[in-house]
């Protein structure tokens, strides 16, 4: 049973081997599942969506295109294609770093030469081509998404998010030396500009100098520039603007820290959907070879009821076959 649009319907699956039809929708399917996630991801869906739904929706796009597969068959199907793949990958780079070139590549050696060495023997070029598509194209996104979560985990290159899209895919230095790097970039707090540049001591000067009496002493000391109450109203200024950088560094580091909270928490659930869908699909292989097993031990068990209803029978025969012979031998009474 399967729902599709709200209505219940009855869905006869297609059972076998995939055709390569089959396979480049189904990769087609995942292709459109990624592009779909991504776009979702804004208003809170995406990854963090339960496996069932995705795969449901990647079986119900194969069958709007002729795949009749169900969503466990898609899973499996794409698992095995992953695996076939990552082997042709890894293979290709080995034989690039020996410097071998086009000769020991995969696509030049026979089926028996690739399964002596481990590899998928019916690989074809426009399946890979697809399959490296899809996976770069996850990959790229992925290192986008880990970028944006460093940047938020870190208050000192908050900024570094806001840089074209070209110099973040770049290969540039490793993340601990850009770290390094573009930190001073962005300082949290500025020093308080130095006192000289206030014009205190001009207005001081600018004015007419008072009268030099015996009353006029104390306005005098005042307005000196090494007076005590000179001091005592620059060390104010001082202590008010040192106060407000202090402000201002706090609460940059309350912003930075809820920032960073709130990346791990979104990474730890992403890492928690991650592992739920692998030891999901470990569940299902697990099952998939249980049941192998036990249609094996029935076989098992069939043929040897079957082997030994024929000895029996065959040795049923023997003796009638002796006892005719007896008794045709036997002279008569």
């Amino acid at each position: 049973m399967a729902d599709e649009g709200g209505n219940s319907i009855m869905r006869d699956y297609r059972k076998g081997n995939w055709t390569p039809t089959e396979t480049m929708t189904l990769i087609e399917a995942k292709k459109m599942d990624g592009e779909r996630r991504m776009k979702g991801s804004g208003d809170g869906e995406g990854r963090n969506k339960s496996v069932e739904p995705r795969w449901k929706w990647v079986e119900d796009y194969c069958w709007r295109k002729g795949c009749l597969r169900s969503q466990n068959q898609c899973n499996d199907k794409w698992d095995n294609l992953m695996r076939d793949y990552k082997k042709v990958r890894d293979f290709e780079r080995r034989i690039a770093e020996r410097g071998e070139g086009n000769e020991g590549s995969y696509w030049k050696i026979e089926r028996n030469d690739r399964k002596e060495r481990n590899l998928p023997t019916n690989m074809s070029p426009q399946i890979y081509e697809a399959l490296v598509e899809v996976v770069e194209r996850k990959g790229a996104s992925q290192r986008v998404v880990d970028s944006v979560l460093a940047s938020a985990s870190n208050p000192s290159i908050g900024f570094a998010v806001d840089r074209p899209v070209g110099s973040m895919a770049r290969p540039s230095l490793p993340p601990l030396l850009q770290h390094q790097i573009s930190a001073p970039v962005a300082p949290l707090a500025l020093p308080p500009p130095p006192l000289t540049a206030q014009p205190l001591p001009i207005l001081a000067y600018s004015q007419p100098m008072p009268t030099v009496d015996g009353d006029s002493s104390d306005v005098d000391t005042s307005e000196h520039s090494d007076s005590p109450a000179k001091r005592r109203r620059r060390e104010g200024e001082s202590g008010d603007q040192g106060t407000s950088g202090t402000a201002n560094v706090s609460n940059s580091q309350e912003v930075g820290t809820a920032i960073s909270k709130s990346a791990s928490i979104i990474a730890e659930a992403l890492q928690a959907s991650e592992e739920r869908e692998e030891r999901r699909h470990r569940e299902l292989l697990s099952l998939h070879e249980r049941r192998l097993k036990i249609e094996e031990s029935k076989t098992e068990i069939s043929r040897q009821g079957i082997n030994g209803l024929v000895d029996a029978i065959n040795k049923l025969a023997d003796s009638i076959t002796a006892l005719a012979s007896h008794r045709s031998q036997s002279p008569p009474e």
